[in-house]
């Protein structure tokens, strides 16, 4: 049984309205906060074993053996300059300043060949948006994605459906996008 969220965020702010949406759709939810790897390696490996992990717009890297341990899985939402997720940009885009964005739920394995995109949505910048607006654009879209996910997040599930998978090399059809 799904008992604690794992919550690895790249602020503190973050962390207590992640929760509290999580816990909407699960009321006996319980959390563990985390901010570094070594917030992780302090975690109770009893807990573990009824625990999923949720990386939210962090950049950590999370090691193996804590990744085997969880018995709920660990995605990860982040965002990407990229269109189409897994594939090389088009030659005429511009690494520089880049219009289009994607927002990415992702599981986190240590077996590349079995990660998979659960959830994807692509966030175009009007020419002109300086970068703290690009910036919050993006992140609202990553927001929007967390909370459209938020009931199978707090849910038994053991794994999530992916739209893509790592093997997978075609481009996401617009339904898989929205």
């Amino acid at each position: 049984m799904l008992k604690t969220i794992i919550l690895l965020t790249d602020t503190v702010q973050q962390q207590q309205p992640l929760a509290n949406l999580l816990r909407e759709h699960n009321r006996d939810l319980a959390f563990c906060s985390a901010l570094r790897a070594s917030d992780l390696s302090a975690i109770d490996p009893d807990v573990l074993s009824e625990a999923r992990l949720v990386s939210f717009a962090a950049d950590i890297a999370v090691s193996e053996k804590f990744l085997l341990q969880l018995g709920y899985g660990a995605y990860k939402f982040f965002a990407a300059p990229v269109q189409y997720p897994g594939l090389s940009p088009a030659p005429d885009e511009n690494d520089d300043d880049p219009r289009c964005y994607s927002v990415i739920a992702q599981s986190m394995t240590i077996w590349p060949d079995f990660k998979k995109v659960v959830g994807l949505e692509t966030v175009t910048v009007p020419d002109g948006t300086i970068p703290a607006e690009r910036e919050r654009l993006v992140f609202s879209r990553l927001a929007h994605l967390f909370w459209q996910m938020s009931g199978m997040i707090a849910g038994e599930a053991t794994d999530f459906p992916g739209i893509i998978g790592s093997g997978e090399n075609h481009r996401p059809t617009l339904a898989m996008m929205n």
